[in-house]
């Protein structure tokens, strides 16, 4: 408990300061933590300019919009643009303004992160792309109404193969992305280990580092890349023995070397929704470059230090339901009329193909003692 206070101290410091759109200074002497506002549900089955709106995996703010890209494998590729009412007495409403259609002609994509750059105007997405079937995962650069700019050119090293013992995995690539303090920049994080550098996590401690890479938007060159180490699962399914999973589902840059990531934990079987999300505060100032080792099993290196920020089990009494969801986006959104700033998720469910699940959207403000 001492530990989860002393990194809400330390997220407080980070977000207490004058900000832009992708960057925090830091200043000295404050304290504070996160604190629930509220929570809305966007019904299984919203339809809106004939999509059906779901597989909510990011979350982006600006310009007072929220910008959500649909994980949805089937055409037509889309994110939505939407307004929140909430306050610092609770979180009142949504509503959908538009959907933008991302004008693609590749046969299979997985989009998982959407984020503005305010410098340009556009947008960036990844697609986790599919392993199995050989389509290596994927940067793009679009316009505001879902032009192509920009594919980046995928790192080799994250480039699919059909090598057992090299590679990245299916469903384990490009699930977070962040904008750099410095716009020209951008960090994309794997959401699973390569096969060469660590195992998957399982509910004992295992190694599984996952890869984060600092990216050259000019150049699309890997500049800096470090290893951040996943948990265990926590919890067995019911019955034990099936369906596990814990991986990196978000990040989102505070700082220069200073991230939250989502941790995303998920047991089958729970009426509770089976999932654990945790948001751990980040810090690889003192990490490695790893960009140039092609595996982490046999090197030796420091991996970015991680601090429990929060624990979603905390507020899961307060949740439709008791239902934490499959938490897989998060931003920062406005400073409310008191100075505070505030944190906004959404979860992806998945098209409720597997259970019932939630579009949910929740919010917190960061709160001075």
């Amino acid at each position: 408990m001492k530990e989860i206070f002393s990194a809400l101290l330390l997220v407080f410091i980070l977000l207490s300061c004058k900000t832009t759109q992708n960057s925090i200074s830091v200043p000295s002497d404050h304290k504070g933590s996160l604190r629930f506002i509220g929570e809305q549900i966007i019904p299984t089955n919203t339809i809106y300019d004939n999509t059906k709106v779901g597989g909510l995996s990011s979350i982006d703010y600006a310009n007072g919009k929220y910008y959500l890209i649909s994980d949805d494998k089937k055409k037509p590729v889309r994110f939505y643009e939407m307004d929140l009412s909430f306050d610092a007495n609770g979180f009142s409403n949504w509503n959908i303004d538009n959907v933008i259609i991302i004008k693609s002609n590749e046969k299979f994509i997985d989009p998982e992160a959407l984020r503005y750059d305010p410098k340009t105007g556009d947008f960036i997405w990844t697609s986790e792309g599919a392993i199995s079937k050989g389509i290596s995962p994927g940067i793009n650069e679009i316009t505001k109404n879902g032009n192509p700019v920009k594919k980046y050119t995928t790192p080799k090293i994250f480039e699919a193969s059909d090598n057992k013992n090299f590679g990245p995995r299916q469903n384990g690539t490009f699930e977070g992305l962040s904008l750099d303090n410095n716009p020209d920049y951008l960090w994309v994080g794997m959401e699973l280990p390569l096969k060469q550098d660590g195992e998957k996590p399982k509910l004992k401690k295992t190694d599984s580092p996952v890869r984060i890479t600092k990216i050259h938007r000019n150049t699309a060159e890997p500049v800096f890349q470090f290893a951040y180490q996943l948990d265990p699962i926590p919890k067995n399914s019911r019955p034990p023995g099936l369906f596990t999973v814990n991986g990196l589902s978000e990040i989102l840059a505070i700082d220069d070397m200073k991230f939250i990531f989502v941790e995303r934990a998920y047991a089958f079987g729970y009426k509770d929704g089976g999932n654990t999300i945790k948001l751990y505060l980040v810090d690889a100032s003192n990490a490695t470059d790893i960009k140039n080792m092609n595996s982490l099993k046999n090197n030796e290196y420091i991996p970015a230090k991680k601090t429990l920020l929060f624990n979603f089990e905390s507020i899961r009494s307060k949740l439709t339901d008791n239902i934490v969801d499959n938490i897989e986006g998060i931003t920062f959104g406005p400073v409310l009329p008191n100075g505070h700033k505030t944190l906004v998720v959404v979860s992806d469910n998945n098209f409720s193909k597997f259970s019932p699940q939630l579009n949910q959207i929740i919010v917190f403000e960061l709160l001075p003692d």
